[in-house]
């Protein structure tokens, strides 16, 4: 976990932080933890449900906020399944 000393500084790696959107960040676990069941039924059209299903449990985030998710969802889905399989 990298704790920030500044403005875009991260005490971690000594450099600038280039990770955005903090809000995503903090409710990233919780939205994987949502969207697991679907990511691992190897449903064909799962990206437009998945979309469905983040927008109904965050009715607040914006539409871009929501592909965002998506997209990082998707990509640490296939990370955590290369090393459990």
């Amino acid at each position: 976990m990298n704790v920030s000393n500044g403005p875009g500084m991260s005490s971690s790696s000594g450099g600038v932080e280039r990770r955005t959107n903090p809000h995503l960040r903090g409710i990233f676990e919780e939205a994987y933890h949502v969207a697991e069941p679907m990511l691992g039924s190897g449903v064909s059209s799962s990206a437009h449900f998945l979309r469905i299903t983040l927008h109904d449990a965050f009715p607040d985030l914006h539409q871009q906020d929501i592909s965002i998710l998506c997209v990082a969802i998707e990509r640490v889905h296939r990370e955590r399944s290369k090393v459990q399989g």
